[in-house]
């Protein structure tokens, strides 16, 4: 099963416990996920495991938007600041999440740097995001800015 089925799965179990039905099978459910989790992210630690890109990444989820609905720059900015310092929240799975390292490392930054390069890569080939790469290539700038010399 792929990380994001794994995931759903997962919910799905707790929703179960937490409304009181099938209590015993649900917890069995997130017992042997948790394990799985353990065991994929001891195999991703040994670079023997990939994780599966998650449904909503991690900065959909933080609330990073750019575009036509794009939060204004300053608070991008106190994102991208955030995500590079701070505690993450879990977003896909554990061997997802072991990809963006610990705070303030050069792992972190790379990682968010790679996924706005992508991110305005991809966007470059569609007519109607011209807005979104604008802010994705101003982000990347701000990002090196700010931050290569920390790392390298």
């Amino acid at each position: 099963m792929g990380d994001n089925d794994l995931l759903k799965l997962f919910k799905n179990a707790l929703r179960l416990i937490r409304e009181e039905r099938m209590v015993n099978e649900a917890q069995d459910v997130t017992f042997a996920i948790q394990q799985e989790w353990a065991r994929r992210m001891e195999l991703a630690k040994e670079k023997n495991y990939k994780a599966e890109t998650p449904e909503e990444g991690l900065l959909k989820t933080m609330g990073y938007k750019v575009g036509n609905d794009a939060e204004p720059q300053h608070v991008r900015y106190q994102l991208l600041n955030y995500i590079i310092t701070g505690q993450l929240p879990f977003v896909g799975s554990p061997a997802y999440m072991l990809e963006w390292g610990e705070p303030s490392t050069k792992e972190r930054y790379r990682k968010l740097h790679r996924v706005i390069k992508i991110l305005a890569s991809s966007g470059a080939h569609f007519d109607n995001m011209e807005k979104a790469v604008a802010d994705w290539e101003d982000d990347l700038v701000w990002l090196e800015q700010q931050w290569r010399h920390h790392f390298y």
